[in-house]
């Protein structure tokens, strides 16, 4: 992706950033409701920050079937990495931590997945204010 598309990909879509501890009580108080709707809203930023198509793994739908879920977690991960790719960050996610080890840990793929979004709104919000 050439510099001027990286600049137009990281003005054009907003990356909201969200308290990882806050999301994951939330998530906790509406017994996952919240989850589905936060699940919904990153895969759509994240879709319109790299270009990309929704596809069924991307809705909230996807998180309530088993199995599914756990490769649209990993997928998340993956496009997750490839925005902080196109934002030229060295911030990784790993996908397994994501779909296995997170999840089983109370539920800290969230938190997880979170810290890693507000890094990449942190560097969003740097390019748009000195921009190249």
């Amino acid at each position: 992706m050439t510099q001027q598309g990286i600049q137009s990909a990281i003005q054009q879509t907003p990356i909201r950033k969200q308290g990882p501890w806050g999301l994951w009580w939330l998530t906790l108080i509406t017994f996952g409701i919240y989850y589905l709707a936060w699940y919904d809203r990153i895969n759509g930023e994240l879709a319109a920050f790299t270009g990309a198509e929704r596809a069924g793994w991307t809705r909230w739908w996807s998180q309530i079937i088993p199995f599914y879920g756990l490769v649209g977690l990993s997928r998340t991960a993956k496009r997750l990495n490839q925005a902080h790719g196109i934002a030229n960050s060295s911030v990784t996610v790993s996908p397994v931590m994501t779909w296995l080890w997170a999840p089983a840990w109370f539920g800290s793929h969230t938190r997880y997945l979170q810290r890693r979004i507000n890094t990449l709104a942190d560097i969003q919000a740097s390019h748009q204010a000195y921009p190249a």
